[in-house]
């Protein structure tokens, strides 16, 4: 058998009960534990507590680490973001127009 929230909350109860001088039988500890139990799995419910942000904030970095990763490098400018257009007489840089100038980019 394993130690269920209900037989914690019962132990708990009864320990209490005892040292305040109330006086119950074990199944009144136990229908109390019962209630408690229910209690402790509702009070999302009655009072309002917000998500932790840090989670949320976990779960998309998770995501924008993902999509870097997945991430390829370029082959028109060979992942330096720039591309060189040589003319007779001069050249011209410019940033690359499949990456946008960032070396590498989604497959």
């Amino acid at each position: 058998m394993s130690y269920s929230r209900e037989d914690y909350f019962a132990e708990g109860l009864g320990e209490s009960l005892e040292e305040h001088g109330v006086v119950a039988t074990s199944e009144q500890i136990k229908a109390i534990a019962r209630d408690v139990v229910l209690f402790a799995e509702n009070i999302g419910q009655a009072f309002y507590s917000p998500e932790d942000p840090g989670s949320r904030e976990a779960d998309s970095l998770r995501k924008k680490l993902e999509k870097e990763r997945e991430k390829v490098v370029c082959r028109v400018c060979q992942g330096t973001g720039n591309t060189v257009s040589h003319g007779p007489h001069h050249s011209a840089y410019s940033s690359c127009w499949k990456c946008n100038g960032a070396g590498r980019h989604a497959p």
